[in-house]
């Protein structure tokens, strides 16, 4: 475990290096089969008992498995009937989806893991100051994460939030943005509002990502809400082209309605 300290706060970074629990390792391995088409889409899963006996778990573990699943959308659960494979569409990259890194990583039955992790307190700059609806010079925290997938870098991410949000006490930053708002700073995040926009790894990123600075990558730039529609995070990823298949779900044909 490693820890980093400011004047007003201090934060320690969680390990990532525990075993995972039973629960984490059958929905790992329940991912994989679904990434590998081992179910149809409707197709109903076998029974909690015969997928503990089969992944070598118990069936409270399965059970929590499967909500976790259900929970990314990847099956339903439907009581007195059993757990079925959701369409396909919930298995892609969806760009519609407001899902973290780690979660788009696992969704496509790798293994998602943190090469590294750091942070910072800095000074907000004009850009951060209007993204996040503060001040030029009021503290932010810059979150610092290399995602990889299955030990392979595929994912740099830089998060921004305010200082003020922390509270004063020493605190765990663990590896889900989204978790440490919701369970530390109590704060849900309703939605968010990304940018995309392509460009080459370049010589900032080629040895992170060890490729080649003409690599393609795609940068999102999203800035997330609470349901207040309050600014709480700014975020600034780049990921590795070639390792995700990002896609868009258009719903339609829209049809205007007559005036």
């Amino acid at each position: 475990m490693s820890s980093s300290k400011s004047s007003d706060v201090e934060i320690e970074t969680a390990s990532t290096n525990g075993r995972p629990s039973a629960s984490a390792r059958a929905a790992q391995s329940l991912r994989q089969r679904l990434a590998a088409r081992s179910w149809a889409a409707g197709e109903r899963l076998p029974s909690e008992p015969a997928l503990a006996e089969e992944l070598g778990v118990s069936r409270v573990s399965v059970r929590a498995a499967l909500a976790e699943l259900q929970s990314e959308g990847l099956v339903s659960r439907r009581h007195g009937s059993g757990t079925y494979v959701n369409s396909i569409r919930p298995l892609v990259s969806s760009l519609h989806r407001n899902v973290g890194s780690d979660q788009l990583i696992r969704s496509r039955g790798h293994v998602s893991g943190i090469a590294g992790m750091s942070w910072q307190q800095m000074p907000a700059d004009e850009e951060l100051a209007e993204r996040l609806q503060i001040n030029v010079g009021d503290p932010v925290i810059d979150l610092y994460r290399v995602r990889t997938s299955d030990n392979i870098p595929v994912t740099v991410e830089h998060d921004y939030f305010s200082a003020a949000l922390l509270p004063h006490e020493t605190i765990s930053l663990g590896p889900s943005l989204y978790a440490f708002l919701s369970e530390v700073c109590g704060i849900e995040v309703a939605f968010g509002i990304a940018t995309l926009e392509p460009a080459f790894v370049g010589e900032a990123l080629m040895e992170v990502f060890n490729v080649p600075a003409n690599e393609l990558c795609l940068i999102i730039r999203q800035v997330d809400y609470d349901p207040n529609e309050r600014p709480v995070s700014y975020s600034v990823e780049q990921h590795l082209a070639s390792a995700f298949d990002f896609q868009l779900v258009r719903q339609g044909p829209f049809v205007p309605s007559a005036s």
